[in-house]
């Protein structure tokens, strides 16, 4: 491997010295893989780079032990892939990766749309609609990584007033999943698909401060189907 290649050899100090874990009262290795977790999901690494236990350790500042525990923590998670005779490297989204994960988020995500309805708060509507309209806000100026962030942020409103725990464990798991496909594919999302996303989110946030749980429901599925088909369309090409 090129030196260019290796991950020590990454952008600029600012970028690395964010990698650095600050030792505080959470565990190590959590803050371990909270750091590296939102390294994968900034694209700090790429899909298919090696990640090399020294070279990781000299980034974060901690043992390799840490960082061991850390990886196989991601490896759970789906955003680390093991490889035989070659160790562990990014993830890789392929076609049907993705159609996997768009599969299952049509099945749950529609009900808990439903489930926030006929549940949540009204301080949790206030949340959510704060989240989709910061979310307009960043597309409004194609900040891609605000968007990113601000679709989370939606998600974990509408999982937080679902008032269902379980289920709200179960997805918030699978987003993990979903975070990493959307590193991937936003950036290369034309103006016409933030558009339609940006649509839909006015649509899903008109049923929710309605309270209408098939509108919400249908809204939410809508958005699966539209991200998934940008993401077939960005994967393909």
């Amino acid at each position: 491997m090129s030196p260019a290649n290796t991950l020590a050899a990454r952008p600029n100090a600012d970028t690395a010295s964010s990698l650095r874990v600050r030792r505080e009262v959470q565990s190590l290795r959590m803050m371990t893989v909270d750091t590296l977790r939102r390294a994968l999901l900034r694209m700090y690494f790429q899909p298919g780079d090696r990640l090399i236990e020294r070279e990781l350790c000299e980034l974060t500042g901690v043992s390799r032990t840490s960082v061991r525990e850390a990886l196989r923590h991601l490896e759970s998670e789906g955003l680390i892939e093991n490889v035989p005779h070659r160790g562990p490297s990014v993830a890789r989204l392929n076609r049907q990766d993705a159609l996997d994960l768009f599969e299952v988020r049509s099945a749950l995500e529609p009900m808990t749309a439903r489930l926030f309805v006929e549940r949540a708060s009204d301080g949790d509507l206030r949340a959510i609609e704060r989240a989709i309209q910061q979310y307009q806000t960043a597309a409004a100026t194609q900040d891609t990584e605000g968007m990113m962030e601000n679709i989370a942020d939606v998600y974990d409103q509408l999982f937080d007033g679902c008032g269902n725990a379980t289920a709200a464990k179960i997805i918030r798991t699978l987003h993990v999943r979903v975070a990493f496909s959307r590193a991937i594919t936003y950036r290369h999302q034309t103006e016409a698909d933030v558009r339609k996303l940006v649509t839909n989110s006015k649509k899903l946030l008109r049923a929710l401060k309605k309270r209408d749980a098939d509108a919400a429901a249908e809204a939410s599925l809508e958005r699966v189907t539209i991200s998934k088909n940008i993401a077939i369309k960005i994967l393909d090409d």
